[in-house]
């Protein structure tokens, strides 16, 4: 359809711009059989509005009693081609309108380079827009920035070999990590905020060129940004090129130095900064360290990399080599399986079933209870009115997630099936005829299931009437329910489902208390045919663990997804496999023995 307004050249085929030739400015109106065209803007032979009927025959067009005055219009080349395809009287709109193309064409390259990470594209297209005058934002700035600093590759060039470093293609990325000045100067001349994004990547690049003192100060300067602005507030990224630049220099005072403020910040480590700073320690034989980050590890982490358990390793072998004369003890470290009954078949030694206290319980539960109230949609009182519930008609010990009971085995657009629900609820009450169990799920759930169907409405007021079904109400989270109505229920409360809990809602509880809750409370299962399967929490802990100088490491074959293009990869596919894969786990043994 084209615009309004567009004029007509005699004799040609296309419609082109307004004001161009000077007859008529026009509308078209489009049918299956015609074309009209209603006159905006003629001279004075012609009426406004008028509607002028249009034809084509051999060739040659006609426009009714239009053509009448001004004679049959045949094909023929328009003035625009005529003049070498160069546009006269290019008027202020459209060079707008071209520069505004050429700015979006040149910002979707830039992000396609962020998307292929390739630096020097992003490079290159820096350079043109300064050559054109073209104003970047700070979208496009910091995604140069990331790709010069390194990109999600950006940790493997910390740890490369002379020759690797020396190679021209290091020299040619080294190159473009130069250019951040170039980046920085154009931030401030354009008055142009940095973000958080901005500052880790100049942090970067500062451990790459061998600077983590420099890291550091910038990784500080976000924090003193920080007060003045929430997009400037700094993470665990933002201090993890300092961390891992002292790590790799040899400098474990300074290292720790970071790990202190990160504390400050209440910013929690992961397993790869304590696997850098455990790796530094043992370079540097510094056992007072190493004691405490074990100890950090112990707290935070569950179970270990193979990288990590390498590194464990090589710690408890350098302490041996430090052991005073006259000790007998050493350390003896091991790799082996652990029982069904939780022993060691390589130490002999028991592990144990780490469960929270109660009043640690407590402290989870109305942690929980803070959040829940804070940022659930319908208000507090919808959760208060579900407080409520549990203790006018609990404890229940036995809480089902509804909503991932119902979909199991369902593809990720399948429909909810209550059969499953009622088959888990009976399966429950068969192995655990001493609790007391209850559903939790979202009314639209409910709602589908007892549409026009009085039978199915019938089941949902029994179960409701038994106590053993809970409906959470429109725009609530029920994870938040289920999870509450767990802990809550102490250390004989167990969880049905098959969530591994990784997502927003729970990375916001403290991970030393949640996790350890989760690995003793949660069961798995399996459907098919309604045909139930559970997988209860075994008789110890798969996390890390200490009793006295002797140490336990589970080993893990999952993998942390860090990087675009990689995999997340699972200890376990399905619930039905992990006994099985506890049964085959390595555990690396750490066993103090004397004499």
């Amino acid at each position: 359809m084209l615009k309004r307004g567009v004029s007509i050249f005699r004799g040609s085929k296309t419609f082109v711009e307004a004001n161009r030739c000077g007859h008529v400015a026009v509308a078209p109106r489009c049918t299956p059989k015609r074309l009209g065209l209603v006159v905006e803007n003629s001279g004075t032979t012609f009426s406004r509005g008028c509607s002028v009927r249009y034809k084509c025959v051999q060739s040659r067009h006609y426009f009714g009693w239009f053509s009448e005055r001004l004679g049959p219009m045949s094909a023929t080349k328009r003035p625009i081609e005529e003049v070498g395809n160069v546009k006269p009287h290019e008027t202020e709109e459209d060079k707008r309108r071209k520069l505004t193309e050429n700015k979006e064409r040149l910002m979707r390259e830039i992000h396609n380079a962020g998307r292929d990470q390739d630096a020097e594209k992003a490079v290159g297209l820096f350079d043109r827009a300064l050559d054109l005058g073209y104003p970047l934002n700070q979208k496009a700035l910091q995604t140069i920035l990331h790709l010069i600093a390194g990109g999600e590759e950006w940790m493997d060039h910390l740890y490369l070999s002379k020759e690797e470093y020396d190679s021209p293609e290091q020299k040619r990325r080294r190159s473009l990590s130069a250019r951040d000045a170039d980046i920085y100067k154009y931030l401030k001349s354009n008055s142009i905020e940095m973000n958080e994004f901005m500052y880790t990547g100049l942090a970067r690049i500062a451990t790459l060129s061998g600077n983590p003192e420099g890291a550091l100060r910038i990784a500080n300067d976000c924090k003193v940004k920080d007060k003045g602005s929430a997009k400037a507030k700094p993470r665990l990224r933002t201090y993890t090129p300092a961390l891992l630049g002292f790590c790799h220099a040899g400098n474990l005072e300074k290292a720790m130095e970071v790990e202190s403020e990160l504390r400050r910040l209440e910013i929690g480590l992961t397993e790869h900064e304590y696997r850098a700073m455990l790796s530094c320690a043992t370079r540097t034989k510094n056992e007072t360290y190493g004691t405490y980050i074990l100890e950090c590890m112990l707290r935070e982490i569950t179970k270990v990399e193979e990288q990590t358990a390498q590194v464990l390793e090589e710690y408890f072998n350098m302490k041996n080599e430090i052991l005073e004369d006259g000790q007998d003890g050493k350390y003896v470290v091991t790799r082996g399986l652990v029982s069904a009954e939780g022993v060691c078949q390589e130490s002999g030694l028991q592990v144990q079933r780490l469960d929270l206290k109660e009043g640690e319980m407590k402290t989870l539960a109305e942690k929980i209870r803070g959040l829940a109230l804070k940022r659930e949609a319908k208000g507090d009182w919808a959760f208060q009115n579900f407080s409520q519930y549990l203790q006018r008609h609990g404890p229940f010990d036995m809480i089902i997630d509804g909503a991932n009971v119902g979909f199991f085995g369902q593809s990720k657009k399948g429909i909810f099936t209550f059969a499953q629900v009622e088959a888990m609820v009976a399966k429950v009450k068969e192995m655990w005829p001493d609790k007391k169990p209850l559903v939790i799920l979202h009314r639209k759930r409910i709602q589908q299931f007892t549409w026009r169907n009085n039978e199915n409405e019938e089941i949902v007021e029994n179960m409701k009437s038994r106590k053993e079904l809970f409906s959470t109400p429109a725009g609530s989270n029920d994870d938040w329910y289920w999870i509450y109505a767990a802990v809550l229920s102490g250390q004989k409360g167990l969880i049905v489902t098959n969530d591994e809990m990784r997502d927003h809602i729970f990375q916001t509880l403290e991970s030393k208390f949640f996790t350890r809750w989760k690995l003793c409370h949660q069961v798995h299962f399996t459907i098919y045919d309604n045909k139930v399967d559970l997988v209860e929490p075994g008789k110890y802990t798969t996390a890390i663990q200490r009793s006295g100088q002797n140490w336990h490491f589970p080993v893990t074959k999952e993998k942390v997804v860090r990087k675009r293009h990689e995999k997340k990869v699972a200890d376990c596919e399905s619930p039905h496999q992990m006994e099985d894969v506890e049964r085959n786990r390595k555990w690396v043994t750490v066993k103090y023995t004397t004499g």
